[in-house]
């Protein structure tokens, strides 16, 4: 006789004060059917394998996203036992009472009714591919908010999971209801990623546009509607934030850091920073170690 599920418990998880619990494990074969008393998102970071909602084996792999309602029995394991097969997974826990709340902040969303469909007996209908990788910052930003416990860690994670589930829901919209995005934005949204990753290496307007096959004028039209910069004002605002971080932690000389974050010499590194940060590079440092931050 199969031996049934064991059940774990919220209140075995949650931190004071806390009503998220975030971890990223990496899966066994160890671990065996469970079902719990709260709703747990699972994020696949690494690897492939299965997830097992009771006897169903559902493929899992990078970038895949299963949510799982009160009650429901399930079990990861990896593809295989050998060591270079990794599956490694966040899991961002919380209860019903949580999910009501975000539910009524946005109702547009339909979240409610949603999570009741899911909750009837098809959770695998909540299981989404995010192929473009949209998810994974926030759960990268979810777990280290959840582990540092700083100030406002509270109010944080319930802001991070609000994103996840926003998110979520438009990956589901997009994928049962074949919704189209208006003419350009799903494209634009891609390239702003694409932006936002490569800013410190040479990047130029035309080749972006090129890259996204947009003529230069109607990227650009988009980027700024999109991001309320320009694409220069854009790439010059991560610039600047990546040498404030720099300057802050390392004892790199000025030269050095304007290099490491895109500018070929001191000076146009010096007068953008100045426009940006209204200090030059310099007294950003002595100020920030006099601060302590």
């Amino acid at each position: 006789m199969r031996k049934p599920p064991y059940r774990m418990k919220g209140s075995d998880l949650f931190r004071e004060g806390l009503r998220v619990f975030v971890n990223r494990i990496e899966e066994k074969f160890d671990l065996g059917l469970h079902e719990h008393d709260f709703i747990e998102f699972n994020y696949v970071a690494e690897g492939t394998g299965y997830q097992y909602l009771g006897d169903r084996p559902l493929p899992a792999a990078r970038g895949d996203l299963f949510a799982l309602p009160v009650g429901i029995s399930h079990v990861f394991r990896p593809y295989s036992s050998e060591k270079n097969r990794r599956l490694v997974v966040y899991n961002v826990v919380f209860g019903k009472p949580l999910l009501e709340e975000i539910a009524a902040a946005a109702p547009e969303l339909g979240l409610g009714e949603l999570w009741d469909s899911l909750s009837a007996g098809r959770p695998e209908a909540g299981t989404v591919r995010d192929s473009r990788l949209t998810l994974e910052p926030l759960f990268e930003r979810i777990h280290e908010e959840h582990a540092a416990l700083r100030p406002g860690a509270s109010a944080m994670l319930v802001s991070l999971l609000t994103q996840i589930l926003v998110e979520w829901v438009r990956l589901l919209r997009a994928r049962d209801e074949r919704e189209e995005p208006p003419a350009g934005i799903e494209t634009i949204s891609e390239a702003v990623s694409f932006v936002r990753e490569r800013a410190l290496e040479p990047l130029t307007l035309r080749e972006t546009a090129e890259r996204f096959r947009l003529s230069e004028r109607h990227f650009h039209r988009l980027f700024k509607r999109h991001t309320g910069q320009t694409f220069h004002e854009f790439v010059q605002h991560r610039r600047v934030q990546a040498a404030c971080g720099l300057l802050r932690s390392t004892a790199h000389k000025l030269n050095a850091i304007a290099a490491m974050v895109g500018y070929r010499d001191l000076q146009s590194f010096s007068r953008a920073f100045k426009r940006i940060e209204g200090r030059t590079p310099g007294r950003y440092r002595k100020e920030s170690l006099r601060i302590g931050y």
